[in-house]
């Protein structure tokens, strides 16, 4: 099985290239850490039986203190309350990194009903923050490898299936790209350089830049560009003949 995890910044296309990625192969799994950030959101969405008032310290906590056993029943991970419990002299010094906590409260007071919904990928722009700010929080307070441990391990459970790619896309830190190559992938980087980049001062946007990839695709044409370029990526892809740079458009 060929493992693949993508990284890039946000709309620069990580979905679009692999999306003519799976086109190109007979079975492809599928996975992305937002998927385990939101499952973790939910269920604290589901513990939550006041909603805190954002700038209480104290209120928040209490809140936060649903997180160990949620952790422990999604991704394994074992850790304390006192681990992950908010302190307001790193919010006092940090407060750019807890700026999307108090915005997703801010907007649970406003409309409650958005505890009750389950984050999907048609949804996930309403909780963008909160899943940001959940999955930057728990890699510093919890586990580097709380996220992508998990996903590695789901990786795993599709060898049995015959399963001829893996692809994990989102990669944001650069321990995600250490335990995907631990477990044998490779790190493509995927970015149009015409393209704006969102969201720079977000601490985990900062982390993303910090990745060494094995390769890099300058997403430089259209949508047929990229899907032609595809066939090129995966034949080089399982000669484990990756170039260090690709553009899609001389493809």
């Amino acid at each position: 099985m060929m493992l693949l995890g993508i990284t890039g910044p946000i709309g620069h296309g990580k979905t679009t290239f692999a999306d003519a990625l799976a086109e190109q192969v007979s079975s492809v799994a599928r996975f992305e850490s937002f998927f385990v950030v939101a499952e973790v959101a939910d269920a604290m969405h589901a513990a939550l039986t006041d909603i805190p008032d954002p700038y209480d310290v104290g209120q928040l906590n209490q809140w936060l203190k649903s997180l160990p056993a949620i952790l422990q029943g999604i991704t394994g991970i074992t850790c304390t309350y006192e681990q992950l419990k908010l302190e307001q002299a790193d919010i006092d010094t940090h407060p750019i990194e807890y700026q999307k906590l108090i915005l997703h409260v801010e907007n649970l007071r406003r409309d409650p009903t958005l505890a009750k919904q389950k984050i999907s990928r048609e949804n996930k722009e309403t909780y963008r923050p909160f899943l940001q700010w959940l999955g930057g929080y728990l890699v510093k307070k919890a586990d580097k490898g709380v996220w992508y441990n998990e996903l590695v391990r789901r990786v795993h459970q599709t060898e049995k299936q015959d399963i001829e790619l893996s692809i994990v896309s989102g990669l944001r830190f650069p321990s995600d790209a250490t335990i995907l190559r631990a477990a044998g992938g490779k790190i493509v980087k995927v970015y149009r350089p015409s393209h704006l980049q969102n969201d720079r001062l977000d601490p985990t946007e900062r982390e993303r830049e910090n990745i060494q990839p094995d390769t890099t695709v300058m997403s430089n044409g259209g949508v047929d560009d990229l899907k032609r370029f595809a066939a090129q990526f995966i034949k080089d892809l399982k000669a484990n003949n990756l170039q260090h740079l690709y553009q899609t458009k001389d493809a």
